[in-house]
């Protein structure tokens, strides 16, 4: 899938000319504080502390026997020290869950490896699944389940199990701007059942309010945080339509979804190098209005709305009136798109020549020279985080992880852009040639394990690995043996060939 994701309702027009020359200070516009910009010839900065040129970075790691201190012990059950986010979810677990794709068999084992529930809930051939808080949610070609999990009590299908006909795309999808729910859109576009997790409720279009015409583009889907309100763009009627939890049918808006939160929508109307940009509250009742330049991304603060134009111009509608405010410029060459992170107050936004974040205030927080959010697992299509920001330099090899709140890097390394990620975001594991990388802000150090590591627990303290067949849990180990090795035993969850999720249940 591709990065890029190009604007609707936009009929081109001419786009600005992009400043290459080399790096300066920049006095910025009216109301915007002066800042340094970069060019092409400054690639190998990541505009932050580079720690790769302060030290070398490991990549031949150690194939060894499982090391392991006692003090660790107590992390194979899963804690919360790593934080957590309202827009991802609690980082704490006790339960783990396999899924095997092929039969639909759900296994469900305790943080000790017990195995206290077993089920098929009526779907084969999964396509995709995914587990939200205590909510299994899961895909074939054919339907969508709806399964609330339980440690104890066993699944009876009839009574306990949500399936929703829908001849799907087969994956299940997340609007930017939060973790909780999910969306499976059916072949023909014009369809879609929503999911949330945390309360297992579902939302059908096809029962709500069928749109005759409807084409829903599920990359341009925006929600907030809590995952209650969705506004998808339809790009067959040139219209956006709010689907929410908390009412009974869907809101209609002109133009294309750009913002929502709890109480209104943003919507913009691309034509040419122009926008209209109108808020409404969710019943569809217009608020204030403005005309700026060509709008790219979004997001909702307190009293304005952060706007980023395509030439990277960082505006404010100011919600009691609707006056635009300059606030800023960005030197990432021309926008592609930007999604608001699951913390709710920062905005990623993606230009052809990098990154940048943006606070609720419409300030610049840092800017990324050639690097682009990764697109692996949960953050498919956006970042969905709530502390930290992994991005990648394609053609360096580079990976970094980014604090959102003072835009430093907090860790980099020479290795691949398949991350496996906790809900904080800033301690992934990912894999190398050699073996896998252990990154956090204290360190960058190989992963000590045999097999392959497939599931990180959401606070980061406990890897999911597949060897001799067998799945096991292992503490997140990157000190070398000691004596003590042997005393501690992997968690063994069942066979090899499942996938791994982790649960409170």
């Amino acid at each position: 899938m591709s990065d890029s994701r190009p604007p609707i309702f936009d009929d081109g027009g001419g786009l600005p000319d992009v400043d290459r020359s080399r790096r300066r200070t920049d006095p910025g516009g009216p109301g915007s504080a002066e800042k340094t910009v970069w060019d092409s010839d400054d690639d190998d900065d990541w505009h932050g502390p580079n720690y790769l040129a302060r030290r070398a970075i490991v990549v031949a790691l150690v194939v060894a026997v499982i090391a392991v201190a006692a003090v660790l012990v107590g992390r194979i059950i899963g804690s919360d020290d790593s934080g957590s986010g309202s827009g991802f979810g609690n980082a704490d677990w006790n339960n783990v869950v396999t899924v095997d794709n092929n039969s639909g068999t759900v296994v469900v084992t305790n943080a000790q490896g017990e195995e206290t529930n077993r089920f098929r809930f009526g779907l084969s051939s999964l396509a995709d699944t995914e587990v939200i808080g205590s909510t299994l949610i899961s895909v074939d070609a054919d339907a969508l389940a709806v399964v609330p999990l339980d440690a104890e009590a066993e699944i009876t299908i009839a009574d306990d199990v949500t399936t929703v006909e829908i001849a799907s795309t087969g994956t299940l999808l997340r609007p930017s701007g939060s973790a909780q729910t999910v969306v499976a859109q059916n072949t023909s576009s014009e369809r879609l059942v929503m999911v949330h997790g945390p309360t297992g409720e579902v939302i059908d279009t096809l029962a709500t309010d069928p749109v005759p015409g409807a084409r829903y583009d599920l990359a341009n889907a925006r929600t907030e945080p809590d995952g209650r309100h969705v506004l998808v763009t339809d790009t067959g009627n040139f219209q956006s339509v709010l689907f929410s939890f908390d009412r009974n049918g869907p809101s209609f808006f002109p133009g294309l979804a750009l913002a929502v939160n709890n109480d209104i929508v943003v919507t913009a109307v691309n034509v040419g190098t122009n926008a209209n940009v109108a808020v409404f509250d969710h019943a569809g009742e217009p608020g204030v209005s403005a005309r700026t330049s060509s709008v790219r991304a979004g997001m909702i603060s307190s009293d304005r709305v952060i706007l980023v134009g395509i030439d990277g111009d960082v505006l404010g509608l100011a919600l009691s009136d609707g006056d635009i405010t300059e606030l800023g410029s960005l030197s990432i060459g021309t926008v592609e798109f930007g999604d608001v992170a699951t913390r709710g107050d920062r905005l990623v936004v993606v230009g052809e020549l990098g990154t940048a974040l943006i606070d609720a205030d419409g300030t610049i927080v840092t800017e990324l020279p050639g690097a682009r959010p990764t697109t692996s697992g949960v953050d498919e299509l956006a970042p969905r985080r709530t502390t930290c920001l992994t991005v990648e330099r394609e053609t360096a090899g580079e990976l970094a992880v980014i604090d959102f709140e003072t835009g430093t890097v907090g860790a980099e390394a020479l290795a691949s852009s398949d991350v496996l990620g906790t809900v904080d975001g800033c301690q992934p594991i990912v894999p190398t040639s050699a073996g896998y990388l252990s990154l956090t802000a204290e360190a960058v150090s190989p992963v000590t394990l045999v097999g392959d590591v497939i599931a990180i627990s959401p606070d980061g303290g406990t890897i999911g690995v597949e060897r001799a067949n067998r799945l096991e849990l292992l503490p997140r180990v990157t000190a070398n043996p000691t004596d003590d090795a042997d005393a501690i035993e992997p968690v063994d969850v069942g066979r090899s060939g499942r996938q791994i999720f982790f649960a409170e249940l």
